[in-house]
């Protein structure tokens, strides 16, 4: 053994150059080995990041809830950040072809928009028939609009199964904040405003205060199979439930629909 090692000593001082060389090789590849993982690793945060961003920071949302059924998604073990959602109806914002959409969320189901709530100016609504407006929906509707005006809105509200009439209003909001604008919705033709918690109960007849949850699973293998035990369960009509392609694909979770 001690005549091996006497070898690799004189090879090793013989080759100098040789050896170091090597030796140097060898180091900067463990180093680009540890880079490039790194490097993915940055990637694939961003890459779910911006997933978020565009669609929500959710695996999936059950549309067109009661208040029990939304309710059982909360107490599932199974769910984790679970959030509702209740829609107001939409108004059009003058020859732009774009809709105004108005949302009551609960909670901390805004905190999985991170888009949609960037205060401006003001603060974000807290309580009925309060109002929070992104900018460019202002532009349209009244550009002199100020933190605390009142902003006369004619809205339409319908369900998504059509069984029930449309129906149009007209209801004064206070403005208690002005959003950054956000271009998310322009490919569908629309921006997003947020009202505060009870406009849903004070504006809409009961049958039209549905509730939209959103929500991911504690376990990312069995997501789908989750969501088919729930939808069975509440007997949520598949037509009604809706899935985040973008962030469930980013996160490698796979999903039938």
């Amino acid at each position: 053994m001690k005549s091996y090692l006497s070898l690799a000593w004189k090879e090793l001082k013989a080759q100098r150059v040789t050896a170091i060389l090597i030796l140097i090789a060898v180091i900067l590849s463990s180093l680009m080995t540890t880079v490039i993982g790194q490097s993915i690793g940055i990637l694939q945060a961003m890459r779910v990041q911006q997933a978020e961003r565009l669609n929500g920071s959710r695996y999936a949302t059950f549309h067109q809830l009661t208040q029990q059924q939304a309710q059982a998604l909360h107490d599932d073990p199974r769910l984790t950040d679970v959030g509702d959602v209740l829609y107001l109806g939409s108004a059009g914002l003058g020859s732009s072809r774009l809709k105004l959409s108005l949302r009551e969320y609960h909670g901390d189901a805004l905190a999985m928009y991170p888009s949609i709530g960037k205060v401006k100016e003001g603060r974000l609504p807290e309580t009925a028939s309060e109002v929070a407006l992104p900018e460019d929906a202002l532009q349209y509707l009244d550009k002199n609009a100020a933190v605390d005006d009142t902003i006369r809105l004619t809205l339409t509200v319908s369900t998504m199964d059509g069984l029930l009439p449309e129906v149009e209003y007209t209801a004064d909001f206070t403005l208690t904040g002005v959003l950054e604008s956000s271009y998310l919705g322009y490919s569908s033709g629309t921006v997003q405003g947020i009202v505060g918690e009870g406009s849903a109960e004070a504006l809409l007849p009961e049958e039209y205060r549905l509730i939209s949850t959103d929500f991911k699973t504690q376990s990312r293998q069995d997501f789908q199979r989750i969501v088919l035990d729930l939808a069975e369960t509440l007997q949520v009509n598949a037509a009604f439930i809706q899935y985040n392609p973008v962030l469930l694909n980013a996160l490698g979770i796979a999903y039938d629909a």
